[in-house]
């Protein structure tokens, strides 16, 4: 899925909520940030304003207005892929609130994407008229043409520090705090790099992923993983995004599944006893006088 796709307003809208802590029955208007150099969109902003309901505006890396941190000798360069800001009325001018973050990780996958679309572009050029139905029928081999499978561990990878890094800048007081949000596939693929954890849930139907001692709860969360996934059977194109889950934690909580519990249970066990086994095999072809393995009694 394309990251772009998955930043849908739903989506970011749901994520706002969270974040900014605006519940389902109040109003809420996001703005894109382009927007303001016309005069509909600073009219928009007015009214917004005057009405006193809370104005929002949102920053997005693809409408030209990322928002990123420069490289110090201490720290990294990084970026947000959504930056949403509060603006407030001071008086006879404008001012600015608290800011959140809304992040997106799709699936990364080996190999290219050019022939997928090629073939999607034959198909849609000789089959015009039942595109869809050719598409159901023969979609999954033209998709995945020279596509070599998801890199689920470099996905993993990739994002792990990221999610501590934005979860703990999302925790300082100039900001609501940070939602990362995941496609239910990818969120699955994590299972093993988490440990398996277990979901705690909470009363307003949301969850937490928390380390022993830590406590997550109501308006401190800054913290959040949205699990998302495509309403495959909606009767609408595009198919709506559906969010599945919404995950309070933190970013100590992030560090402790993959860094203790996965760590534990991949050297516990039969595991640990597989690992030295697969040493001695090797280490044999060498040392011809090493002792066998000792059996268990």
């Amino acid at each position: 899925m394309c990251p772009h796709r998955a930043l849908e307003p739903a989506l970011l809208e749901g994520a706002t909520r969270r974040l900014f802590r605006i519940d389902a029955p109040e109003p809420i208007t996001l703005i894109a940030a382009p927007t303001l150099a016309t005069d509909r969109g600073r009219e928009s902003l007015e009214s917004t304003l005057v009405s006193g309901q809370r104005a929002l505006v949102y920053l997005r890396n693809k409408l030209g207005s990322e928002i990123s941190f420069r490289k110090t000798d201490r720290s990294p360069e990084f970026s947000f892929d959504i930056t949403v800001v509060e603006i407030l009325r001071q008086a006879e001018s404008l001012d600015l609130g608290r800011y959140g973050i809304v992040e997106v990780q799709t699936m990364d996958f080996h190999g290219s994407y050019e022939r997928a679309v090629v073939n999607l572009r034959d198909a849609l050029r000789l089959h015009e008229a039942r595109f869809h139905r050719e598409l159901q029928e023969h979609g999954d081999r033209w998709l995945s043409e020279r596509i070599e499978g998801p890199n689920i561990a470099n996905v993993f990878k990739r994002t792990f520090y990221q999610m501590m890094l934005k979860f703990q800048v999302g925790a300082h007081e100039s900001s609501v705090g940070c939602v990362l949000a995941l496609p239910a596939a990818v969120w699955d693929s994590w299972q093993r790099h988490l440990g398996k954890p277990e979901l705690v849930s909470q009363p307003d139907q949301t969850f937490a992923l928390r380390r022993p001692g830590a406590v997550l709860s109501g308006d401190h969360v800054s913290a959040w993983i949205f699990v998302f996934d495509i309403a495959a059977d909606a009767t609408t194109s595009p198919n709506p995004i559906v969010i599945q889950k919404a995950i309070a934690t933190d970013a100590e909580s992030i560090a402790y599944f993959p860094t203790t519990v996965a760590p534990e249970a991949a050297i516990g066990g039969a595991s640990s006893t597989n690992l030295m086994l697969s040493i001695r095999r090797r280490l044999a072809v060498y040392l011809a006088d090493l002792a066998p393995p000792r059996r268990s009694r």
